[in-house]
């Protein structure tokens, strides 16, 4: 019931109000001729994982084919992804199936159905989102919720989670049970077709790098278990990473998805003592190709988002600063990609324990100039761009540090008063926030306009938008904070004294040789 393959189950839309629902061979052929425009009912926190689960799925296939080129027709794409489960052709693309003992789309066969107790009634319970105060968004809302939904929550779930308590295990591909899998892509823009294109596109092309980012014969090379869901999950045997293909989709919760007696769609699980994959000890360092990994620790480990998201100081470290982080093979240059405009794309939905703390998403344009130097790594690297904005990437955060230590030491000598002001104290966090904010929002513009600007220009212009913000913030502050009336002056005085001196510093060259002399 509800096969992907053969019905019409995925509403997409194809323009500003025509919807119209396909299979998934149909939705593959759809995005090849780049006519999607999105997917209705798809929530942003579930759209990286339908995005990583489409190019997964779509890279398996045709490395299952043996092909090279994306098919442009349906009938294609169905007989590729028919191949992907020759023993399974009729049930392992069923959202229902009624024979348990029989895999169904992302759930694996089971002889102990018996044992499943209710999980959730509605696509919305079966998500992801921990809402236990149930505010912001609420529970259990999708009442009678259309195929699709529950189709998006079980993507969502089986391929993200983590860990969710005793026998509710989480995903390999993250560094321990309250981390989450981030998406760090490069993509030629914000529509699904290209950038699912694209995705498949790198799958096929980084296959062998994959392979090798992790220790040698880790992964089956050829012949590796590919969709998890296929294989009977009764006890709590672990799948070995020696079995699996690199780009094994996998499943960490066992559950089917039933109708009720009324006809609605239901979950129903079984708890797990155990995660599906053996994997802990590799911390989520598992060759993912959007995930970055942390070198600098022992073992490496995969990427954690905080609940700070990605503001500029992890994304440069990500992006740009290799002796941290090895970046995904996301982000090199494919074939044809050089010298376009594209875009880097970060997402990852934080988790925390009983809580969720937000989804994080940032899209930051790479110009064709920069592109061209971007991603470059070994023996592909032919220019020294990328290196030269790494460089220039760690030089605007440390000014960017060093004016932001001035602007709080100003704001808390003006608050506190000049005889004996007490450094710890957290008096001048709103401004900070707010300087942050500038920050953050500029960083990348003037950091990808340098190759253009030039590298001594591009960090003046950077001195100068760090001397301009301080001092903004701090005039807005003189006005708007309140220091005893008594030494209000003599606290203004001397913050100024403190500000003008430390951004001279600090940034020499954001003053000119007229202001120099004056001061």
């Amino acid at each position: 019931m509800h096969n992907l393959l053969n019905e019409s189950i995925v509403p997409i839309l194809l323009g500003p109000t025509e919807v119209q629902p396909v299979s998934l061979p149909d939705l593959y052929a759809r995005l090849a001729e780049d006519s999607v425009h999105s997917f209705p009912g798809l929530a942003a926190h579930q759209a990286p994982a339908w995005y990583q689960f489409l190019v997964q799925l779509g890279g398996l296939a045709l490395r299952q084919g043996n092909r090279t080129d994306l098919p442009g027709r349906a009938d294609e794409w169905r007989d590729a992804l028919s191949k992907l489960v020759p023993d399974h052709a009729t049930t392992a693309w069923n959202l229902v199936e009624a024979e348990p003992v029989k895999p169904a789309f992302l759930q694996p066969p089971t002889a102990r159905i018996t044992d499943f107790k209710p999980y959730a009634r509605t696509p919305d319970a079966l998500d992801v989102l921990v809402k236990a105060k149930n505010f912001d968004r609420k529970q259990s809302q999708a009442m009678g919720g259309p195929a699709h939904l529950w189709l998006y929550s079980l993507v969502n779930l089986q391929t993200t989670q983590g860990f969710s308590g005793r026998g509710q295990p989480g995903i390999a591909r993250m560094n321990r049970g309250w981390s989450s899998r981030p998406l760090v892509d490069l993509r030629p823009g914000a529509r699904w077709g290209p950038r699912v294109v694209r995705g498949i596109r790198m799958l096929l092309a980084q296959r062998e790098k994959v392979l090798r980012s992790v220790a040698d014969g880790v992964y089956r090379s050829r012949g590796g278990l590919a969709l998890t869901w296929l294989r009977v999950w009764d006890d709590d045997t672990m799948l070995s990473l020696g079995e699996l293909d690199p780009y094994f989709i996998e499943v960490c919760r066992r559950l089917r998805l039933v109708r009720t007696e009324t006809g609605a769609l239901a979950v129903i699980a079984r708890p797990a003592m155990k995660p599906r994959t053996r994997a802990k000890e590799f911390l989520g360092n598992l060759g993912d190709p959007w995930v970055p990994v942390n070198i600098e620790k022992n073992p490496p480990a995969a990427l954690t988002v905080g609940a700070g998201g990605f503001n500029y100081r992890l994304a440069q470290r990500i992006l740009l600063r290799g002796k941290e982080f090895r970046r995904p093979l996301a982000l090199d240059r494919l074939s044809g990609e050089r010298g376009q405009n594209m875009e880097l794309h970060l997402a990852a939905l934080v988790r925390g324990q009983g809580k969720t703390e937000g989804f994080h998403e940032r899209v930051i344009a790479l110009p064709g100039e920069v592109a061209l130097g971007f991603g470059t790594s070994g023996d592909d690297a032919d220019s020294d761009d990328d290196w030269s904005l790494a460089q220039l990437s760690e030089k605007m955060v440390d000014l960017a540090g060093s004016a932001r230590k001035v602007l709080r030491q100003a704001i808390l000598v003006f608050l506190q008063g000049p005889e004996n002001p007490s450094f710890k104290k957290p008096d001048a966090a709103p401004v900070l926030s707010r300087f942050d904010r500038r920050v953050d929002a500029a960083f990348f513009e003037h950091l990808f306009e340098a190759p253009g600007r030039g590298w001594e220009s591009a960090e003046n212009a950077w001195q100068g938008f760090l001397k301009q913000s301080a001092t903004a913030l701090a005039e807005e502050a003189w006005e708007s904070l309140s220091p005893p009336a008594a030494r209000r002056e003599k606290a203004r005085v001397a913050a100024e004294r403190v500000l003008s001196g430390g951004l001279r510093k600090n940034l020499p060259n954001a003053f000119s040789e007229t202001e120099t002399k004056e001061h």
